[in-house]
């Protein structure tokens, strides 16, 4: 008989939690490089155990979220906790805000995407080719610094980032992180697969996921920090979108904030619009709301009005929909169509009575897939092909009929010949 202790299994692997720990530094282009060999960005492939790789990943990406918060208060932001007045010792979560909110005419609320850290848009920017500040809000937030509040008010607007990510609570670490971030958090073995998610723990109060942060960020802060008259623009990215739209759909929610938006912009939108009630938000949206698409074509091109386009297979969203000029990633639109939506969040904010042109979606034909183009898409993009086996695919097709002939009769079938209609 063998009896294997706790104390015999394999220590957690762990690394330092800083840039110049890890092996990277900071160069002049903002982007993050390898110290052994500057040519190299962040090496995910770091060992066969992807436990090793992933825990490095959670450092490295802590590590830059730590250098975009910096600069983000460097840019005058002020880093609050939610909910409001918890100490930092209890589960809350950061959000950024613009302090002295209640003296400010105009506020831009950003949600991002529920899978990202606060302040950052895509890893593989900030991180990689392009830059910190590039692939973060650092630079939405410098050029918001440059806008007007209205015609009559030429200060700055205020600016709320929503912090959408991290509603998991980390109790040793005492900090609130995104979901995918805490299955690599520290844990008592390198053999241990993870840990179990106990909502008492780990649950921020009135922030439990995404969609109870945005009704805690409309009800309590906004709600608390706003002056009486501030109006509001919007935007959600990627499923904050559809979560957003949701929330205002709601009467109550629509009877206080809907004569308080300016505008509402949508990142990659899915969520169409004839599954909403609210007819005055349905309004809104055509008038001042817009949509960004991922899309090859360039920057700004027409893509749908709020009936949608068939051609281009884009359902009715409820408002215009734009190109964000690129092809893949939702994360993206924001660093690639950032001109182009400061822009137009500024032309609503000059002109009170600002509605939506009525647009001519672009011609915008699909090129055929070539030897080339198949080799240039990621792995991620291609369809998966597999060759089934023949007498396992009619085994499972022979349980299916079983699973079909219990549901309707109650009863398991005795024979092959009783399991139910084909299928």
């Amino acid at each position: 008989m063998f009896r294997r202790l706790w104390t015999g299994l394999p220590e957690d692997v762990s690394f330092p939690s800083d840039l110049k720990g890890l092996g990277y530094f900071v160069n002049d282009q903002d982007e993050v490089r390898s110290i052994e060999n500057p040519d190299n960005y962040f090496k995910f492939f770091l060992d066969r155990n992807p436990r090793i790789c992933a825990r490095q990943r959670f450092e490295f990406d802590n590590a830059v979220v730590s250098i975009i918060h910096e600069r983000l208060e460097s840019e005058g932001l002020q880093k609050l906790s939610v909910p409001l007045d918890t100490p930092t010792t209890e589960p809350h979560l950061p959000i950024f805000i613009t302090p002295g909110l209640d003296t400010k005419s105009r506020i831009i609320v950003i949600f991002g995407e529920p899978t990202q850290d606060l302040g950052l848009l895509a890893g593989r920017v900030a991180g990689g080719p392009g830059g910190i500040n590039e692939g973060s809000m650092v630079a939405v937030v410098r050029a918001i610094k440059s806008q007007q509040s209205s015609q009559a008010d030429a200060s700055p607007p205020g600016i709320v980032l929503a912090n959408m990510g991290q509603t998991y609570w980390w109790p040793e670490g005492k900090r609130a992180m995104t979901v995918t971030a805490s299955s690599a958090v520290p844990l008592p073995s390198l053999a241990h697969k993870g840990r179990r998610h106990v909502p008492a723990l780990n649950d921020i109060p009135g922030n439990e996921g995404p969609t109870e942060h945005v009704k805690y960020m409309f009800n309590e802060v906004l709600g608390s920090l706003l002056g009486d008259n501030a109006l509001l623009d919007v935007i959600a990215i990627g499923e904050s979108c559809e979560i957003v739209e949701r929330f205002l759909d709601g009467v109550e929610a629509w009877n206080i904030w809907g004569k308080r938006l300016s505008s509402l912009v949508f990142l990659g939108p899915v969520y169409e619009a004839d599954s909403l009630a609210n007819e005055q938000l349905k309004a809104f949206m055509a008038k001042r709301g817009r949509g960004y698409l991922v899309s090859p074509e360039p920057l700004g091109v027409p893509l749908a009005p709020p009936e949608g386009n068939s051609k281009l297979r884009i359902p009715p969203m409820g408002f215009p929909c734009f190109s964000s000029s690129d092809p893949m990633y939702i994360e993206i639109i924001l660093i690639q169509a950032r001109s182009h939506i400061l822009s137009r969040l500024q032309d609503v904010a000059i002109d009170p009575e600002y509605e939506n042109p009525t647009i001519t979606p672009a011609d915008c034909p699909r090129p055929p897939m070539t030897e080339e183009h198949w080799n240039d898409l990621p792995a991620e993009e291609k369809p998966v092909m597999s060759k089934a086996d023949p007498a396992m695919l009619e085994e499972q097709i022979k349980q299916i009929k079983r699973w079909r002939k219990f549901e309707e009769t109650g009863q398991a079938p005795d024979t092959d010949s009783e399991s139910g209609p084909d299928i």
